[in-house]
């Protein structure tokens, strides 16, 4: 663990120095965020919160982090208002949408970790359809030593680095994630950061194979012998195509020639 988080910190090009460090943008991230959920809150508790993500308040948070594309690009797409699907049921049930909205105001005020987990609990038992962990990329943002952001990525490398089997759109699998990462980040804290957005970060990097590691190692080679299969079908298409059309070009002007020798 130690050399991997060394290989990790000495990339210049990793997000620990693109996103982590040396970023003031991230760090206004979070004074953005926490003055947005406010507005959220009292949009849902005025009723003015709209039917919709776009143009909502809840879009001008969502936007703050996923305009971090080192780590949360796509991180909008959660909450994207999918009728089809009806997901996520913020929008249109009304009840659903107070207690989201209780539960971000409740996160907002909490002061120690058992609160917030205890109104995690309470929104999961609510079953709103399509509100998952997702929501844990605006609780790192606001208590960012005790909750580590989410998303595909990060799961991937969480579960290829601990040898587990975590899987997206559960809370619970969330906070048995959570749990590892801290006792992780606690033990190896003289390398890594208080802000646990240092080891989530690493995690990415696993996740997306821009650290290979030997867990991840088969799994990268075989992913780059896909792309390289594909690339070369693609070009062997192009080649292809090429040599037919120039063949159709030759034959035309054979025609042409023969049709201008017989009008002289």
């Amino acid at each position: 663990m130690e050399n991997v988080i060394n290989e990790y910190k000495k990339d210049r090009e990793s997000v620990y120095h693109t996103w982590f460090i040396n970023n003031d943008d991230r760090l206004k991230a979070f004074r953005t965020i926490r003055k947005g959920l406010i507005k959220v809150i009292s949009d849902i508790e005025e009723g003015t919160f709209g039917n919709d993500f776009k143009g909502s308040s809840l879009e001008t948070v969502v936007t703050a982090i996923s305009e971090q594309k080192q780590v949360f690009e796509g991180a909008a797409h959660a909450f994207f208002w999918k009728p089809k699907l009806r997901i996520p049921d913020i929008y249109e049930n009304e009840v659903n949408q107070r207690a989201f909205g209780r539960f971000l105001k409740a996160c907002l005020e909490a002061t120690n970790e058992n609160k917030i987990i205890a109104e995690i609990h309470k929104l999961n038992s609510l079953n709103v359809k399509g509100l998952g962990p997702a929501v844990a990329n605006i609780l790192y943002f606001l208590h960012p030593t005790i909750f580590p952001p989410f998303n595909t990525a990060i799961v991937k490398g969480f579960n290829t680095l601990f040898s587990k089997k975590i899987k997206l759109g559960s809370w619970p699998a969330y906070l048995d994630m959570r749990e590892e990462i801290m006792n992780q980040n606690n033990k190896f804290k003289h390398q890594l950061s208080k802000d646990l957005g240092a080891i989530a970060g690493l995690l990415f990097e696993i996740g997306s194979n821009r650290l290979v590691i030997e867990e991840n190692a088969v799994r990268v080679l075989q992913e780059e012998n896909e792309k390289r299969k594909k690339a070369n079908l693609k070009r062997n298409k192009e080649v292809t195509k090429d040599a037919m059309e120039e063949h159709a070009h030759t034959e035309m002007q054979y025609y042409l020639a023969k049709l201008g020798q017989a009008l002289g």
